[in-house]
């Protein structure tokens, strides 16, 4: 149990500015944070007294429990405190984030400069419906998982959680908490390669990618360890005498397909949508430039899909544990606990059906009683699996006959 200790004087005691002063206080509550523990301090006064925070802290004249919860009862904390944030007086109040670069998840809306995406409907719709309060911040990707390990914007409180994470075998399952998923587990991943100026790919369906460089997204599933997960979907052996690289943490979709169109790399490991998301959430494929408005992607790299680079592995699976979830946090923190009884409410409702109504994504979502019949179905787009009904000039190449 951590403790703080602090260091009560008589009021006629000669004081520093960086003292505090209580006048005859039943409770005085102080809230700061020492190497990133938030403490929260309970004092009964029957006097007035000077309470000073000692430098020193092996002077224990009072030892404090940094465990104390909101008003130091115990039983009324709702959820983990964080430094600087107001917790929920009579019920759950949640801080949660997502970077809006991805849509139909998370974006800028470039007429209102606010905050959308199925992810932010999601949790102002399981607000609206359970006793809990959801907050919704802005950050970077990187401050939530980055490099392998979990970001610092988790790590030090910032915010409970962070938003729309795959729940992917392996590194974030070790090192992470994770809710339910809001979507199917049914993201496949795939291998993006340059195309030859016939429209033929560099690297086949074929290949086991032995010698070959291949780059990752950093800080986006599927991780880097998740390609030993998976079969080669026209072989159905495993990859092997690769080598991964890891794209920078600044636009890394943007970074990763820059190394790959300029031979630095041979193949890229990404989701299979990330195309078709890029594409169809700002970029034109006829007018590539970028505006005011545009994503914060390059549109006219990602317009070359089908042209310069295409997939060459389709419907690559068994890298997950489950579909896209609403929170990750630290491992122990509860956040899971609190969202997930109010997920699954929220889930079983018509609403739900208009949040994934309202981004075109009812495919992905879980369908329930409000539903239209053909949602019911597992048929999944052509192009995500491993079929050979599509060419790579629609950024798909079938396996080799």
């Amino acid at each position: 149990m951590q403790k703080i200790n602090i260091k009560l004087e008589d009021a006629d005691s000669e004081i520093s500015q960086k003292d505090f002063y209580f006048t005859r206080a039943l409770l005085v509550i102080v809230l700061g944070t020492l190497g990133g523990i938030t403490i929260l301090i309970s004092v009964t006064a029957m006097q007035d007294f000077k309470c000073r925070m000692l430098n020193d802290t092996s002077i224990a004249e009072a030892a404090v429990d940094t465990e104390l919860m909101f008003l130091g009862i115990l039983q009324d904390q709702f959820e983990p405190i964080l430094p600087g944030i107001m917790p929920g007086k009579t019920r759950p109040k949640l801080v949660l984030a997502a970077e809006p670069t991805w849509a139909p998840y998370a974006y800028i809306n470039p007429q209102q400069y606010t905050m959308e995406g199925i992810a932010v409907d999601f949790a102002k719709g399981m607000s609206e419906l359970c006793d809990l309060d959801v907050e919704i911040t802005e950050t970077k990707w990187t401050e939530c998982w980055t490099d392998q390990v979990v970001g610092r914007g988790i790590l030090n409180g910032h915010y409970h959680g962070c938003m729309t994470y795959t729940y992917t075998k392996g590194t974030r399952d070790r090192q992470l908490d994770f809710s339910h998923a809001f979507l199917k587990n049914d993201k496949f991943a795939g291998l993006l390669v340059r195309l030859a100026d016939d429209g033929t790919p560099e690297i086949d369906g074929n290949h086991n990618l032995a010698g070959k460089k291949v780059v990752n997204v950093n800080g986006w599933a599927p991780t880097e360890d998740a390609l030993g997960f998976v079969l080669n979907a026209c072989t159905g052996e495993r990859f092997e005498g690769y080598e991964m690289v890891t794209s920078s943490t600044q636009l890394p979709n943007d970074d990763a397909l820059a190394k790959l169109l300029d031979g630095t790399v041979d193949a890229m490991f990404v989701y299979m949508d990330q195309g078709e998301n890029y594409m169809n959430a700002g970029c034109i494929a006829d007018v590539p430039d970028k505006t005011s408005s545009s994503p914060e992607w390059d549109c006219a790299k990602w317009a070359q899909f089908g042209k310069k680079f295409a997939f060459v592995q389709s419907g690559l699976f068994g890298h997950s544990v489950n579909g896209t979830t609403l929170t990750i946090s630290k491992k122990g923190s509860g956040v899971s606990d609190i969202v997930n009884p109010c997920m699954e409410r929220f889930m079983r409702t018509e609403e739900y059906y208009k949040v994934c109504s309202r981004h075109g994504m009812e495919l992905l979502c879980y369908p329930n009683a409000h539903f239209p019949d053909e949602y019911f179905s597992d048929i999944l787009p052509a192009w995500e699996t491993a079929t050979n009904i599509t060419q790579c000039q629609d950024g798909y190449c079938p396996c080799p006959s």
